[in-house]
């Protein structure tokens, strides 16, 4: 019996309009399919629950936010979950080795091999990549269609820089583990559940998605061009700036004076105060049967350095 297929896309999705017109024809012709195109997050909602329980895979084409959108209908439902990367930054499927190629994601999606990853959550709203606070909250009102059209996964880096510019340091109290770790002023604060964030910022440089584990980071107050030499730190990896600091826990309080969004997977999904904390295992995901030299965004198949790093 051929597999039961549900592929959703979303066609605003930065990369979707090349891929719309082949891609419902490609799966009829390799499996039982059902092809919906949705456009809204009620429309995705609305085909996962209409025809989700009766496929054995879902497979959903778009960015990190239509996917993280659709999570807790994903968590609900319980079946694999497959990705094509049609986003601007695609930060999610680079963790899993997913390769940027729109036809390559689709034959992992029917012949990979499942695995079970992490989903972060942030006041009990699922997360996959990270939940920030802070510049990075405004960093999504920075970024227009034309320059991610134009810039692709560096729009990210480039509305950061702006952002920074105009943003102004807060007060926050960094709870890990329920020891106080840090209260005094950031420019933001950063939980990940997976490794890439922000058109392939790293996390931690061990970070991964299914160590049942959080990694955070904070940027204290300074010169911008050290600000600016924190995000070519998460970026490139050069030297670390003192500004920068990173913990790992299992789970993350932020309390601030005032509430402020908190932006997860590139959308808005919170505020402060917030508790966020790791749902090990909580998600089957379809990734390759042979992950890409180097790759460290899986630990059960792909390794990772042994420390987590200096404690904030």
């Amino acid at each position: 019996m051929p597999m039961r297929v549900l592929v959703v896309v979303n066609p605003q999705a930065s990369r979707a309009a090349d891929a719309l017109p082949t891609l419902p024809s490609w799966f009829a012709e390799r499996a039982d399919s059902t092809f919906v195109a949705s456009g809204s997050q009620d429309e995705l909602k609305q085909a996962l629950s209409e025809h989700g329980p009766g496929a054995d895979r879902i497979v959903v084409g778009g960015g990190d936010g239509t996917i993280s959108s659709a999570l807790p209908e994903l968590l609900a439902l319980a079946k694999p979950l497959a990705v094509l990367p049609l986003g601007t930054a695609n930060d999610f499927a680079n963790t899993l080795g997913v390769p940027a190629d729109v036809y390559e994601a689709a034959e992992i999606a029917l012949s990979g091999r499942p695995h079970k990853i992490d989903v972060g959550l942030v006041n009990g709203t699922p997360f996959l990549n990270v939940a920030s606070v802070g510049v990075a909250a405004n960093v999504a009102h920075a970024q227009s269609p034309a320059l991610k059209r134009r810039w692709r996964m560096f729009a990210y880096v480039i509305s950061l820089i702006h952002a920074t510019r105009k943003s102004n340091p807060f007060v926050v109290t960094i709870t890990v583990d329920g020891q106080t770790t840090w209260s005094g002023p950031v420019y933001q604060v950063s939980v990940g559940n997976g490794r890439f964030h922000g058109g392939g910022l790293t996390v931690a440089d061990h970070a991964a998605i299914d160590d049942g584990k959080l990694d955070l980071y904070l940027v204290s107050p300074g010169p911008f061009w050290e600000l600016v030499a924190c995000i070519t730190h998460l970026k490139f990896g050069f030297a670390k700036p003192v500004l920068l600091q990173r913990s790992c826990a299992d789970h993350v309080t932020l309390v601030t004076s005032h509430p402020k969004p908190i932006n997860a997977d590139g959308e808005t999904r919170s505020e402060t105060p917030a508790e966020i904390s790791v749902l090990r295992h909580g998600l089957t995901v379809i990734v390759p049967q042979k992950l890409p030299a180097g790759h460290r965004g899986l630990i059960a198949i792909g390794g990772r350095a042994a420390s987590h790093g200096t404690s904030l």
